[in-house]
């Protein structure tokens, strides 16, 4: 029964640290296969479309009631000590260092990630990914590449959209349920963000592209098993994505503000 255990335990451990190796690799490989070559450039450019264009409505959305909810819990308390003026300084640090980039994230990786490892995964199965090689064509730079490159562009952008949102959100809350002023609310949230808070969720949200990204299409290029295989391997890459982000969160705040 122990020896039972204990290889439980040591495969648990051997598919921990074979995919973390995997989706580093499958990172570095498409990252340094970029060319600035027409033929990239196009399939660069579709996968920035469908990442951002497509997502863009959906980050606006939770931008704009996650702004609300929070200016709405936040209000409440400190309405009781008649410094509801407040509400701003405390959005804008929440919003830009940690709702706006974890929250849009969440969404890509929900939405783009299970995409991209439903759609390379059915390649996958179907043995596509496989004649590439054949054909001399790296899957690396040719499917990888333009999926990992295109969110790393294009999430600091949504993740900029969304925050810009949840502050309206929140200043229209404010004003219609607190009767905070614009010009109070605008004041205290230029007052309460610098340049480390911007750069900490610029940074967080490249970090979690990269993260999201990669596991995906680790996942989906590694899929196996047909149609069973691709579900499992979907779900299995969206549930990765979002713990590691989470980790990752707590790992650059510690570092950053500890």
């Amino acid at each position: 029964m122990l020896a039972g255990v204990w290889k439980q335990i040591e495969n648990a451990f051997e598919l921990v640290f074979s995919t973390s190796g995997g989706v580093v690799i499958c990172f570095f490989r498409s990252i340094f296969s970029f060319r600035m070559r027409g033929t990239d450039i196009e399939r660069l450019l579709r996968q920035m479309v469908f990442i951002g264009v497509h997502t863009f409505p959906i980050a606006i959305v939770f931008g704009l009631f996650t702004g609300m909810i929070f200016s709405l819990n936040l209000g409440l308390p400190l309405k009781d000590f008649g410094v509801e003026d407040r509400i701003g300084s405390a959005l804008g640090v929440a919003l830009v260092r940690e709702l706006a980039p974890v929250f849009t994230a969440f969404i890509l990786a929900a939405r783009v990630g299970a995409a991209i490892t439903a759609e390379l995964g059915t390649m996958s199965v179907s043995e596509e990914i496989d004649s590439l090689r054949v054909m001399g064509i790296s899957p690396d730079r040719y499917l990888a590449m333009p999926r990992i490159v295109g969110a790393l562009l294009i999430s600091p952008l949504l993740t900029v959209y969304s925050c810009a949102a949840g502050m309206i959100g929140g200043q229209l809350l404010a004003k219609s349920y607190f009767s905070v002023s614009n010009t109070v609310f605008w004041t205290r949230v230029y007052q309460s963000i610098d340049f480390k808070e911007i750069g900490t969720g610029l940074l967080k949200s490249v970090v979690f592209a990269a993260l999201y990204s990669a596991i995906c299409v680790h996942f989906g290029m590694t899929t196996r098993g047909g149609a069973e295989g691709v579900g499992r391997s979907t779900t299995r890459a969206v549930v990765v994505s979002l713990s590691a982000i989470l980790v990752a969160d707590f790992l650059l705040t510690r570092a950053l503000f500890g």
